[in-house]
């Protein structure tokens, strides 16, 4: 630590601090305009220039000047103040002056700094900037005149995103910030650039002239998409979301967003949310009161009950309390084994895997230590599709921290352009080879982590078809790039293994958690200061349904067993909440027999989906934006949510419909509110015991604990799936500009990504004579896609991709399930 004193206060910091930050300790304001306390210091602006008595003679920028023992530092004199002054001056000579029309009046840090300083005048004269607006993209817009030459955008997109959108153009005069051959902005779209501008330069297009700053309610809440759990901060107007606003002072993802973060939110404004219960009548369906809803529910469920029983198959976006208020229906209201949540099998198999190997559930470490870890392993490169914003802290481990990445995947990615990343580009559904391949290397070189470790010598037994040589002939993995791999995580003193799961990802998904769980065991991730096993949901709260145990009980059906019931008739209702099987389940076909066969369903759900499409009653349910309640994320932080704008029409929260159910159900048990739920569930979830509702901060609070240690050790061995044999494959997943199917019904993710495509390598396009946009025919399992191509070098000969997220594409016809599925591929003539 480091004394010094900072006007006539002293000040203990770390050696490392800079005197920007030791002064932020102690209240001390500096202004700042090139600054971001998530950037590498930069020192650009020189707004902050201040004196340090043992620098006479000079003024120092406190951005980027490291403290030292006795340092005494003023922050506010005549000279200094001159100085800055004659700073912003300089950086007006060119700057536009259209406050009135710019978006950004209100909240600009130059404008605050000439207010603050006085700058009414200029002695500097020059002609105003007249550059042209580019507006050729529908998320951000880019207008040079304003901009400051801070290079905030630059540096986040390098430094954080990793995407390098921007640089410094030109010289002298003439530097302006630019694109690629100074071309109109086509990126990730994530608006992190938005969000560092300090002036109007970048500016939100969905938002502009929408309202002022000051005009608009701002709610802190927990975004509804992944499980990544980032905070946002809602802008709400006149009872709608108008925009998601910058915050870096709370939550644990530091202000960062992806695109489905910023620019996802409309669809909780939509004018097609369903409004009021609907209930069939005659073949049709109509709308109906609450009561007529509710009734027709109770005798519907009453009825199966006493015939072949019921199934609940839930979403991955409930709240907690809402999760175990379901959990309390299933067993005591309507008293069926049958329940299960999005994901089925692969939810169900990942969290048996680990319970079998670890004696947990759930990632054993938070995000922020992955930053600090020098070794990674990511299973499937689509964890930065499915994760955005924790793919951007596994981006300033490498970039920053120089950390040993490996990324084991069946496709190209954003993971695999890091330098120096090992890309174990593997035939698809293959993954768990390539793990075994690894541990096997750690056994056989005595890397292996073993002292208290159970089932070393049946692993070992288990695990002698696959060497690195064998693997190879498997996968297409050259057994060097493999063994080097398995190094790395053995060398590494923190380590981390990443792997994302849900319903695209369902194939081998029990096995793909035990191969990930012996490979972190041998590699010996637990044991460091930071990382380890991470499993990342698909769903906002995928980790709270696990937590409060929405899965089949002991004789209960899975998912994918219900769904198989009902179309066999051997299932009498179906109560489907938040999920739209049809559109994202695989094997459509059978769902749509489940749901066409089932004698009474129920859907509650925002929209009126395809599969509500199919319900005898449809209940309309609230967004995340209009609940309050927790989210768990991936790395266990509860969260709170806020409500920021009220439910349309009557639209009623997930846990109020839950608890008018079992009302009328003769249940006696009924709550006051989330907050008396949750209360309830810290006294029965072990993992939840001690929180406190109220108490959970901005920050949240990690269960657990931030080092959560295996309640057991115990290797076992698994099998590696085989390659398909076919000229062509196709494989699903997601799409960096969607999460589930929700964000389909948003206009940000739809400008990005309007609808789907089949994705080849060029090599095969170039054979097949195919070219972008032009119309393809996609066959397999007995059923036809027509989609539009995309051609890139993402992917390996002979492999397609397609995401899952358009319902109307239909990729579940023929995605059953499987780790790809045998394709036959042809163009369409026109």
């Amino acid at each position: 630590m480091v004394t010094l004193t900072i006007d006539g206060k002293q000040v203990k910091v770390s050696k490392v601090a800079t005197i920007l930050e030791a002064a932020e300790t102690v209240g001390i304001h500096i202004p700042v305009l090139c600054h971001a306390k998530k950037l590498l210091p930069y020192g650009a602006c020189r707004v902050c220039l201040v004196e340090v008595e043992q620098m006479k003679g000079r003024l120092i920028p406190a951005c980027t000047t490291p403290v030292t023992e006795g340092m005494v530092v003023t922050t506010g004199s005549a000279v200094i103040d001159k100085v800055r002054k004659t700073v912003l001056e300089f950086l007006l000579v060119n700057h536009v002056v259209d406050c009135p029309v710019c978006d950004k009046g209100g909240e600009c840090d130059l404008q605050d700094l000439t207010y603050e300083y006085e700058v009414v005048g200029n002695r500097f004269k020059d002609e105003k900037f007249n550059l042209e607006t580019d507006e050729q993209n529908p998320f951000i817009e880019r207008n040079m005149n304003r901009c400051v030459l801070c290079g905030k955008c630059v540096r986040v997109c390098d430094e954080i995103v990793s995407y390098g959108s921007y640089s410094f153009i030109n010289r002298g005069f003439d530097t302006k910030v630019a694109t690629a051959y100074d071309r109109g902005l086509d990126c990730e779209f994530c608006g992190q650039c938005v969000s560092m501008c300090p002036v109007g330069a970048l500016l939100p297009r969905p938002f502009k002239f929408k309202a002022r700053p000051w005009q608009l309610k701002e709610v802190d809440t927990v975004c509804g998409y992944c499980g990544n759990g980032c905070t946002l901060t809602l802008g709400v107007l006149n009872n709608k979301v108008e925009t998601i606003r910058f915050n870096d002072k709370i939550g644990v993802n530091d202000g960062n967003l992806c695109v489905r973060g910023r620019f996802g939110y409309s669809f909780i404004n939509s004018d097609d949310r369903l409004q009021k219960p609907l209930v069939r009548k005659h073949g049709r369906l109509e709308p109906a009161s609450w009561n007529e809803a509710l009734e027709a529910m109770v005798a519907g469920f009453e009825k199966a009950r006493g015939e072949k029983g019921l199934g609940i198959l839930s979403g991955g976006r409930l709240t907690n309390e809402e999760y175990y208020f379901l959990g309390h229906l299933a067993d005591k209201v309507l008293k069926t084994p049958h329940l299960d949540h999005n994901g089925g099998e692969c939810y169900k198999g990942v969290s048996e895997g680990l319970a079998e190997t670890l004696g947990i559930k759930a990632s054993t470490g938070t995000f922020p230590q992955v930053e600090e870890c020098d070794a990674i392993l990511a299973i499937r490169s689509d964890l930065y599709e499915t994760h955005p914003v924790f793919g951007m802290v596994v981006n300033q481990a490498v970039k920053r921290n120089n950390a040993k990445f490996s990324v084991i995947s069946d496709k190209k990615g954003k993971f695999t352009k890091l330098a120096g990343t090992k890309t174990l580009l593997t035939k698809p559904g293959t993954e768990i080879s390539i793990l075994n391949a690894m541990a096997h290397v750690l056994l056989v070189e005595d890397l292996a982590c073993t002292d208290g470790v159970e089932g070393v010598a049946a692993l070992r037994a288990g695990l002698a078809d696959y060497s690195p040589k064998a693997v190879a002939t498997k996968t297409g993995v050259a057994a060097e790039i493999i063994e080097a791999a398995a190094r790395d995580l053995a060398k590494g003193k923190s380590k981390a293994i990443l792997l994302a799961y849900g319903l695209p990802y369902s194939a081998y998904s029990r096995e793909l958690g035990i191969a990930a769980a012996n490979l972190a065991i041998l590699c010996g991730a637990f044991d460091g200061d930071n990382g380890g096993l991470y499993l990342c949901g698909e769903k906002a709260n995928s980790q709270g349904a696990i937590d409060q145990n929405i899965l089949p009980r002991a004789g209960g059906m899975s998912a994918q067993e219900m769904l198989t019931a009902a179309a066999g008739g051997e299932l009498s209702a179906l109560y489907v909440i938040g999920e739209d099987p049809l559109a994202s389940y695989p094997d459509r076909n059978q769902v749509q027999a489940a749901l066409e066969k089932v004698p009474f369903l129920v859907v509650q759900d925002l929209f009126l989906t395809d599969t509500a499409r199919e319900a005898d009653v449809i209940l309309p349910a609230i967004s995340f934006a209009e609940k309050e309640g927790t989210f768990t994320n991936a790395e266990r932080r509860i969260q709170r949510l806020h409500s920021g704008v009220k439910s349309p029409g009557e639209a009623r929260s997930d846990l109020a419909i839950f608890s008018m159910l079992a009302g009328r159900m003769g249940d006696p048990l009924s709550f006051t509110g989330p907050h008396a739920v949750f209360a309830e569930i810290t006294a029965t979830v072990p993992e939840y015991k001690g929180i406190d509702f109220n108490g959970i901060g901005p920050q949240g609070v990690v269960w657990g604990g931030e080092r959560l240690a295996p309640a057991r050790r115990k290797l076992v061995a698994v099998k590696g799936g085989e390659p398909l044999a076919a000229r062509f494959q196709m494989i699903t997943g997601s799409a960096l500009y969607h999460s589930g199917t929700l964000s389909a019904r948003a206009q940000g993710p739809l400008a990005a990504m309007p609808e789907s495509y089949v994705e080849f390598a060029y090599e095969d396009a170039a054979e097949l004579g195919i070219k972008d946009n032009e119309t393809v025919s996609l066959k397999g399992n007995g059923e036809e896609l027509r989609l539009k191509a995309k051609v890139g070098k993402r992917l390996q000969r002979g492999v397609v991709f397609v995401p899952y997220h358009f319902a109307g594409a239909g990729v579940n016809r023929i995605y059953h399930g499987e780790a790809a599925v045998a394709v036959e591929v042809s163009k369409l003539s026109v």
